[in-house]
């Protein structure tokens, strides 16, 4: 396997792990400063920049290039170029590699220069497309001199109606002070002055060796935020700052009311109780870690696998730095089938060796879709020839996980003409959904009666319905069964659900665990805000028998609230576990819950 496709496969890992959550702005260049160790602005001649020389020297005719500033490549490049390549039914979030170049030479000839480590430049190279939004902030960054937190109001503001422009938002922008509110600059003037007298003394002195200059952009960095509705505090402006490049966890926060008046200025540097205990640094290299993780899963695994062949395992390790001992956790992960993921921890002091998860047996019902994906990557990449042949390896497998048992009894089945391609029945999906922002990460075509189906998963960005799985007839185009999932929040729907048929997994969960679990799921499904991360414990918590007892008549499942303000709930499901009834009834409880204990209470 390629080094490119291990890369993507360990992206797509990380992908499944993140792709539920609703991110901001914000937050996703929190990740981006926490995976690249912080802002960085590398002045040298990028590929983009040869690039675009090359194009101004070719073009002999030329003999002046008009300008555009950074907000007028965004404002007459990039969004025209997002919203051009939209088909109807659905918000294309990615530049095509053609698009790609257009924008990266515009950037560059205004002086933005993208360094050639980044994943943008890689895509640039690679002739791939990358993602819009992503894009759009790089050059934004350089401009802007930071992070989407560091910049101003107004610029954050800008940047979020071009989100909204290109399809990415829903028209929420960072809001600006009104006429009555204090401006930008002086509440963040205010804020600086007092963080600045209370903490710019011998303390600070002696850390630093000069005064605290919070206005100095190359030193601190510093987050502004505004809340036209304040806070419960009262807080209506938030200032933080903090040294650029420095490993401690120094920051410095203040805030203001309405009215201008300071609310309070605080500094973790003044809270010994929050200071890390001193940590051991480790003392080994990471090869000689990984060579002592190898030989020991070798030795308790009784078995010569070739962990440290770079041509059939890639290999991870990071020290884990303790208040007695240096732990590392090691982690082989296999390019072929042969074995699977391995991952150990071992101890830098006793060199002791402890397995976390070694899959290095024959291939099992239970590791066999693990092992294509090691392969193949997550399985919205998987052709359908990949799932056919997983369906007919499956009848002469082992299984003793409830995984196992599912891939035994799912017919995956190749694709063949007369039936819809991917990209149409994605589109059907889409349409019938009405997702417009998001994306699938599963895809497979399933053998069912009257027709096959094509199940996705779908990704949607935006609304409070975010995560679904859906089943489309492969013949019609037309939705044959729609249920949310909730995997990446928590552990309340089963992750195989996203690649078997709805059917399959709940008359499989019936007839093993019995009517209880998918009675809970199916009202939670019909009653439950679902838009809160884990709506079984913030909307109703029907797994807690504190609130409902559960009462179990074969198939049908009746729960009894204890509580008078709650109502019962009563579930009918049928021999393939599938819900035929769905109902509130009236309270069985006699006395009433009070108000701060119900579920989704806010004070």
């Amino acid at each position: 396997m390629k080094d490119k496709k291990l890369e993507q496969q360990i992206q797509h890992s990380l992908n499944a792990e993140l792709s539920g959550l609703n991110t901001t702005s914000w937050q996703r260049d929190q990740f981006f400063e926490n995976a690249t160790g912080g802002y960085k602005v590398k002045r040298k001649l990028s590929y983009g920049l040869v690039l675009a020389i090359v194009l101004l020297l070719a073009a002999a005719t030329a003999v002046a290039v008009a300008l555009l500033s950074p907000k007028e490549v965004v404002e007459q490049v990039a969004v025209p170029m997002a919203q051009e390549n939209d088909p109807d039914w659905r918000v294309n979030m990615e530049f095509s590699a053609e698009e790609l170049e257009t924008f990266i030479r515009k950037a560059n000839e205004i002086g933005i220069e993208i360094d050639d480590s980044h994943p943008l430049m890689e895509a640039l190279r690679n002739g791939d497309g990358y993602d819009e939004e992503e894009a759009i902030m790089e050059v934004c960054r350089q401009a802007f001199g930071g992070t989407y937190s560091t910049w101003t109001l107004e610029e954050r503001h800008w940047f979020d109606d071009m989100l909204t422009e290109i399809g990415f938002t829903d028209g929420e922008s960072q809001p600006l002070p009104g006429p009555d509110d204090l401006t930008e600059e002086e509440a963040r003037a205010k804020m600086i002055e007092a963080i600045e007298a209370e903490f710019n003394d011998e303390m600070y002195l002696s850390d630093y060796g000069e005064e605290m200059n919070l206005a100095d952009r190359e030193k601190f960095a510093l987050a502004l935020d505004y809340y036209p509705e304040a806070k419960t505090d009262g807080t209506v402006w938030h200032l933080e700052a903090w040294p650029r490049g420095e490993e401690r966890y120094d920051f410095y926060t203040a805030a203001l009311d309405k009215a201008g008046n300071l609310l309070g200025v605080v500094s973790m540097t003044r809270k010994a109780a929050d200071a890390p205990e001193e940590l051991l640094k480790p003392s080994k290299e990471k090869e000689e870690m990984m060579h002592i993780a190898a030989e020991g899963i070798r030795e308790k695994l009784k078995k010569d696998i070739p962990l440290e062949d770079p041509e059939k395992f890639e290999s991870l390790g990071h020290a884990l730095p303790g208040t007695d001992d240096v732990t590392w956790d090691i982690v082989f992960i296999s390019k072929t089938m042969d074995w699977g993921y391995c991952n150990a921890q071992v101890s830098e002091k006793t060199g002791k060796v402890k397995i976390i998860r070694a899959d290095a047996g024959d291939i099992t019902a239970d590791n066999i879709l693990d092992r294509n994906r090691a392969v193949y990557g997550w399985y919205d990449e998987w052709p359908s020839e990949v799932w056919a042949a997983v369906a007919a390896a499956a009848p002469n497998l082992t299984a003793e996980t409830m995984t196992g048992r599912i891939v035994k009894a799912t017919p995956w089945i190749a694709w063949h003409e007369g039936l819809l391609t991917l990209e149409e029945a994605e589109e059907q999906a889409f349409r019938r959904t009405g997702v417009r922002v998001g994306e699938y990460n599963s895809a497979c075509l399933i053998d069912s009666q009257p027709n096959p189906v094509w199940k996705f998963r779908l990704i949607e960005y935006f609304g409070e319905y975010r995560d679904m799985v859906v089943e489309i007839d492969a013949v019609t185009g037309e939705i044959t069964d729609l249920d949310m999932y909730k995997a990446d929040h928590y552990t309340l729907e089963p992750p195989y659900h996203m690649i078997t048929l709805h059917r399959i997994w709940a008359k499989m969960e019936l007839e093993e665990n019995g009517p209880l679990y998918l009675a809970r799921l199916a009202v939670i499904h019909k009653f439950a805000d679902l838009s809160y991360d884990c709506p079984e414990e913030d909307s109703i918590p029907i797994f807690r028998e504190t609130f409902w007892t559960p009462e179990i008549d074969g198939n049908t499942v009746t729960f009894r609230c204890h509580w008078s303000n709650l109502p019962d709930y009563r579930v009918t499901l049928d021999e393939n576990g599938m819900p035929t009834e769905v109902v509130e009834l009236a309270s069985s409880g006699t006395e009433e819950l009070p108000a701060e204990q119900m579920p989704g209470y806010e004070e």
